[in-house]
């Protein structure tokens, strides 16, 4: 593998930034339906002498302001209890009854009526707003915007291994890992492997795409596994990423590395490994991004900062636009590559590679009707040894739809069938080059097999997370 070099080219610098911030606000309040009923001065029960006339007392005289209802005399004791309630009035009493029960009344109507409103405002997983961050369920194990990567390499006694990445509630990167071998997962926090690193520790931005990329190359013994995705630079969100060198003997150890690469705000990223076009070499790492002028961009590990040359230009691609990159055959050898790319008014356009560094920018179309305005992003996997390919793009209310390239030509995958399964409602979804899917559903992360024979059918093959 070639040694990846840190000088990067220069790009003139551009004011315009797009930002993509969510905000959750609470609810206001509904105002009280309580009614009050205000009594007039006169009619509030009044004082009464705590002393009862007697015989040889001195009667006191009568006054305008005496109330002669609530003054007890000798002799007109029972007639006196007869008429008043709880020692109020019968007027009076019913006056203060009345308006007791229509607060009740109020505060039960005020009840209900705000309990249908929360009701109705409250998160709905199936709304196109709950990715918006206008959710109010808050997430308890992985962050609400949260992206996903996944890819997967064989060992040399011919086990599979596959990463699944994602971020959680405290903006930590995650690691699901699983080894076919012994048939589990194991959680791995690389954000807390790389605290202790004299490189680290490392900052992505909360919701940052991510895109991963394994390589199991027999020659030179390379198996690594990396993962790509953005942080704050000095100017400009740049793209890193992180490495386990060792993932057979030492998965725990990771290595961090800044491309220093300048991106579009919130840009997507999409990476693959590229083999070699002979067995005399390893390959290369290749990431493709937005960058900050809005071109979509090709990086390669042999020279990072040589990878200025835009791939597709700008008034071609939509802000924040979805990316697929897969492998694929160029004659005998896999090193060719194919990027998808979210094209302008509204499609997933395919570009290839053609060796030493071209692209043929506009090679067609994988998948019509694709609205930038009601995309969330795509993902790919190849098939059938690398003959084939299929294309995947989630819409903001969660529906997928598909492509399949089998070799000559698209053939459109307009609605997926996900056998047995659970929550389907993704927010964010990856594929590993051998015909896995993975997606973000309700706090969870779900994972399934591409049927190859029928890709429009996934089939349940289990809970990845928690």
């Amino acid at each position: 593998m070639a040694s990846v070099g840190y000088s990067h080219g220069s790009e003139p610098y551009s004011t315009l930034e797009v930002r993509s911030v969510e905000a959750s606000n609470s609810q206001a309040l509904e105002g009280s339906n309580k009614e009050v009923l205000s009594n007039p001065d006169q009619e509030y029960p009044q004082v009464v002498d705590p002393q009862p006339q007697t015989a040889w007392s001195t009667p006191k005289p009568e006054t305008p302001y005496t109330d002669k209802e609530a003054t007890a005399v000798q002799g007109q004791t029972d007639r006196a209890a007869k008429r008043t309630i709880c020692g109020l009035s019968p007027r009076i009493f019913y006056i203060i009854l009345a308006g007791v029960i229509l607060i009740v009344i109020g505060a039960i109507v005020g009840g209900v009526a705000g309990g249908v409103t929360g009701k109705r405002n409250s998160w709905n997983p199936s709304s196109p707003s709950s990715s918006s961050g206008q959710d109010t369920t808050a997430n308890v194990n992985i962050l609400s915007e949260s992206k996903i990567a996944a890819s997967n390499w064989t060992d040399p006694s011919g086990n599979t291994h596959r990463s699944v990445f994602f971020q959680d509630p405290s903006n930590a990167i995650i690691a699901r890992q699983w080894d076919s071998e012994n048939k589990t997962w194991t959680t791995r926090n690389v954000s807390q492997f790389m605290q202790s690193s004299t490189s680290g520790p490392i900052n992505p931005n909360p919701g940052t795409s991510l895109t991963s990329a394994s390589c199991d190359s027999k020659w030179g013994s390379l198996y690594e596994v990396h993962l790509f995705f953005s942080e704050p630079g000095e100017q400009n969100d740049v793209i890193s990423w992180v490495n386990s060198n060792n993932p057979i003997n030492n998965p725990n150890f990771w290595v961090y590395n800044n491309s220093a690469l300048p991106t579009w705000n919130g840009t997507q990223l999409a990476a693959a490994w590229q083999r070699c076009p002979n067995d005399s070499c390893v390959g290369s790492w290749t990431v493709a991004y937005q960058g900050r002028e809005g071109y979509i961009r090709v990086a390669n590990s042999s020279n990072w900062g040589n990878n200025t040359t835009p791939v597709i230009r700008t008034n071609a691609v939509s802000a924040g636009a979805s990316m697929a990159l897969v492998p694929a055959l160029m004659g005998s050898y896999v090193d060719g590559m194919t990027l998808a790319t979210q094209r302008r008014p509204g499609s997933m356009g395919r570009t290839t590679f053609l060796g030493d560094w071209n692209w043929k920018e506009d090679d067609g179309t994988i998948i019509d009707d694709v609205d930038p305005l009601k995309t969330r992003q795509f993902a790919a996997t190849t098939m059938n040894n690398f003959t084939e390919s299929f294309f995947v793009s989630l819409s903001t209310d969660g529906s997928i739809t598909g492509s399949r390239w089998d070799g000559n030509a698209y053939t459109a995958v307009p609605k997926i069938i996900f056998a047995q399964g659970q929550s389907t409602n993704f927010s964010a979804i990856a594929m590993t080059e051998d015909a896995m899917f993975y997606g973000i559903s309700e706090d969870q992360i779900w994972e399934y097999s591409v049927d190859t024979s029928d890709p429009s059918t996934f089939t349940f093959a289990g809970k990845v997370y928690p």
